[in-house]
Parts: structure tokens; C-alpha cells; sequence
């Protein structure tokens, strides 16, 4: 018969209610120690609490790795590589009319760790911020959160310093449970990789996909993802997992292999059809290599696919805003905000495409809005630089200066809020400060185009 206080930790746990659940497990493992019931799903209680999706999360783009020595291009054809992203020629407007991140890139739909950063040391947009932003998300960087979890409850029950593995690994559904915790809830990769490693000599002919799939996980994590591929291919044959394809797609990014990594989304979407994550990923990718028309295009089938996908509803908006419809951004805003999404940047968009699309009576009303919900500097920085756009567009220089200004008083390093503001002076024919703004705006951002193309140009005519 089931211990009514155990039966009772499992239902709080199947309601989410995991620091509840944990207050139970503690309680029955003083009783009894031995319990092997409550330490397991104590485990997973203390992983689903600080769980997030790594794979939707992380997002670094390119890593250099000085040790590397299989490089075999240094100048990659366009389009064939992420450190030289362009856009695709067509007929429409390109990726060289978006705003550009610091690496480059154009500027999508969402935000995302890594691969979104503008200014040094945020990854939050600058610019025409017209791209649904969400916060950074620190809990996906293998950060060790376990052992200030485990200090609060009062609990010394694990001793992962003392941890065989090869105990565990003579033991599957444990060791599944305890690699999850190793990795998610403690952030200890090596600990995780001798589990992995244990396992798969334990068991040499039939490890399973998911344990090279687990570290073919932890390879990436500490960037090794050439030796990862190998893993993750061995892992797609014994079964096409979307997770096992969308950890190969980064391993290939990583390498800076995109057509590669696209080459992986269409095999695994011959598998699995309409897979909404494979696809977009695949999207991603398309968006990261410049060729936006196809990245739209991917966006579309997914909304067909997933009406309330946030990420393929802003990338496609933001799209629309970039080649001048800003009527039809404002219908994908609109039906994000309907669908309950209530932040600062959002509001933001809504307000430049009420702006550039002639519905002036509704543009004050957003920014007042955003200003409300703007919770830190950075963002109230960004959404008074987008107010100087009102100035701009009504030809009140006073008013968009004034607005700069304010920008700059809430975040020093705001290029873009410099730039501007090194234009409004040139305008009004004062030389020295627009050199100085331009200065320091190249001097924070010096890879954005508008900032070299500004510098260059008075420093040729004056």
C-alpha cells in the first residue's frame, strides 16, 4: 500500500507545486533514508523547478575557438557562413535595410541570448525597436543553482562531490532522473558527462539514442561541438528525436556550418512533418544566414501550423515594418497583445508602426503605455529614443533632441540615441558636437553601418 504522504508528494507534484512536493520528500527521507521513492522524485521536483529549455534558450551563434586548427576557409562564400551573413538578392526589400546587432546580423523578430546583442555587455535592442524583446535568460547558462536550493530548505541530502557514477549507470531509470538534475538544477557538465560516459561503457551496444543524445548535449555545453556531431548523428540512426536534430543544428552553428545545420532541419522535417519546433529552427537559421524572404516564408507555415506562436507572429511583423507596411505589422502586434502579451517592447512597436502607418491619435497613447510598464533604465532608454522619432517625423528637432537627451540621462551608452543626436547638431550646424556624438557613438558600436557611414561622411566634408 502507497505511503499516503508520498501519494500526497506526487500529486503536489503533478500540480507544479514543487516546493511543497520537496517539503514532503524531506520530510518522509528523515523517517527513512533508504527511501529510494521520495530521493528520486525529490530530484525531480528540484530540476522542474529551475528547468528551462536550453535548446529554445541558448543561442550563441559562432564560437572562436583558438585551438581550433580544422578551419578551412577564412573568406566563406556569401551566404554559406554566420560570420558573413548577407542578405539574399530579390526583388523586395533585404536584410540591408534592417537595423544590425553587433555582430552583423539583421535584427529579428524576438530577441534572443547571444546572437541579439547590440550594445556591449546587454542583449537588449537598440535602434528602431520594433522587435518583440523578452528578458535575457540567465537560468539557461548552466549556471549552479542547486546548491543555494538545496542550503534554503535546510536539506544535505545530496553530496555530489561523493557521486559514482557507475553505481547510477547499472541503474537506467535513476540515472535518467539524476543526469537531469546534474545538469539543469546543478550546472555540473563534467559530472554529467562522466554519468553519460559511465552509461555508455556500461552498456556499449545498447546505450540508447538518449544517452548520446545527453552527451552529445554536454559536449556543446562545454564547447567541444565538433566531437558532439558524431554523437548526435550516431543518436539520429538509432532514433530521428527532434531534440537530437535540434541539438545537431547548433553543434553546427556552433562550427559555423549553417547550410549544414538546414540540411538537418529538412531531413528531420522529412521525418516528422510540420514539426513546429524543426521548423522553426530552420527559420532561425534562414533569418541568422540573411535570407529573410525564405525565413518569412517558414514563419507563415508556422502560423498555419500554431496560430498562437509568438515568435513566428513578431518575426513577421517585424518584417513587414522593414519593407515599409507598417499597417500590416500592426495587424501581427495587435493579434500578439490580444493574445494576453502585455510588455514595454511590444507597446514600443505598436506605437512606431501607429506612427510610420498615419494613425497619429493612437502613438502618444503606446509610448505612454511602454513608459508605464518599462521597468529598467535600459528600457526606458529605448522608449524615449523611440519617441525622438515623433520629433523627427513632424520636424521638431527641439522635441526629438529633448528626447535624446533623456535617453542618454537613463543609459550613457545608447549609439544609436548618439548617432541621432550627432545628426540634430549637424543639422543645426554645430561641427564639434556632432563629431563628438558620432565619436562616441562608433566608439560603442562600431560595427553598425549607419555609425560608420555618418563618421566617414563628415570627417570627408569637414
Amino acid at each position: 500500500m502507497m505511503d499516503p504522504s508520498y501519494y500526497k508528494a506526487l500529486s503536489l507534484f503533478r500540480l507544479r507545486k514543487y516546493e511543497k512536493c520537496i517539503e514532503i520528500c524531506n520530510q518522509l527521507m528523515n523517517q527513512s533514508p533508504q527511501l529510494q521513492g521520495p530521493w528520486e522524485l525529490k530530484m525531480r521536483a528540484m530540476t522542474q523547478r529551475v528547468y528551462v529549455d536550453d535548446i529554445e534558450a541558448e543561442d550563441d551563434g559562432v564560437v572562436d575557438d583558438p585551438l581550433d586548427t580544422e578551419i578551412l576557409a577564412t573568406a566563406p562564400k556569401p551566404g554559406t557562413s554566420l560570420r558573413t551573413a548577407t542578405a539574399v538578392k530579390t526583388g523586395q526589400k533585404t536584410a540591408a535595410t534592417r537595423p544590425r546587432t553587433s555582430t552583423g546580423r539583421p535584427l529579428t523578430g524576438l530577441a534572443r541570448p547571444g546572437t541579439m546583442q547590440q550594445r556591449a555587455g546587454t542583449s537588449l535592442l537598440t535602434g528602431n525597436r520594433t522587435a518583440l524583446a523578452t528578458g535575457r535568460i540567465n537560468t539557461a547558462r548552466n549556471i549552479r543553482l542547486g546548491s543555494a536550493s538545496i542550503f534554503n530548505l535546510g536539506d544535505n541530502t545530496f553530496n555530489m562531490s561523493r557521486l559514482n557514477p557507475s553505481i547510477f549507470a547499472t541503474k537506467p531509470a535513476v540515472a535518467k532522473i539524476l543526469f537531469q538534475y546534474l545538469y539543469y538544477c546543478e550546472g555540473d557538465i563534467k559530472k554529467s558527462l562522466d554519468l553519460c560516459n559511465a552509461v555508455m561503457e556500461l552498456n556499449k551496444t545498447e546505450a540508447g539514442w538518449y544517452w548520446y543524445t545527453q552527451k552529445g548535449r554536454c559536449l556543446i555545453a562545454v564547447g567541444n561541438a565538433r566531437s558532439a556531431e558524431y554523437f548526435l548523428q550516431y543518436s539520429m540512426k538509432l532514433l530521428t528525436h527532434p531534440d537530437t536534430i535540434l541539438l545537431l543544428t547548433r553543434a553546427y552553428c556552433r562550427i559555423d556550418q549553417p547550410l549544414a545545420a538546414l540540411e538537418v532541419c529538412n531531413f528531420g522535417l522529412q521525418k516528422q512533418p510540420d514539426d513546429v519546433a524543426l521548423l522553426k529552427q530552420q527559420a532561425r537559421i534562414l533569418e541568422l544566414i540573411g535570407n529573410l524572404p525564405a525565413s518569412v516564408n517558414v514563419y507563415k507555415q508556422i502560423i498555419k501550423l500554431d496560430a498562437m506562436n509568438t515568435e513566428a507572429l513578431s518575426c513577421i511583423a517585424v518584417n513587414y515594418f522593414y519593407i515599409y507596411q507598417p499597417e500590416m505589422a500592426l495587424v501581427y502586434y495587435r493579434r500578439i497583445l490580444s493574445m494576453g502579451m502585455n510588455t514595454c517592447e511590444l507597446y514600443c512597436n505598436i506605437g512606431l508602426c501607429c506612427l510610420y502607418g498615419g494613425q497619429l491619435d493612437l502613438v502618444f497613447s503606446c509610448f505612454q503605455r511602454a513608459l508605464r510598464l518599462a521597468i529598467s533604465a535600459e528600457q526606458k532608454a529605448d522608449v524615449w529614443y523611440n519617441i525622438s522619432f515623433i520629433g523627427l517625423h513632424i520636424g521638431d528637432l527641439d522635441f526629438a533632441r529633448r528626447c535624446l537627451r533623456i535617453c542618454i540621462s537613463l543609459d550613457g551608452g545608447h549609439a544609436s540615441a548618439l548617432n541621432n543626436l550627432g545628426i540634430i547638431a549637424l543639422k543645426k550646424e554645430n561641427l564639434t558636437k556632432a563629431k563628438m556624438y558620432f565619436a562616441l557613438a562608433k566608439k560603442l558600436l562600431p560595427e553598425n553601418d549607419e555609425i560608420k557611414h555618418n563618421s566617414r561622411l563628415i570627417d570627408a566634408k569637414y
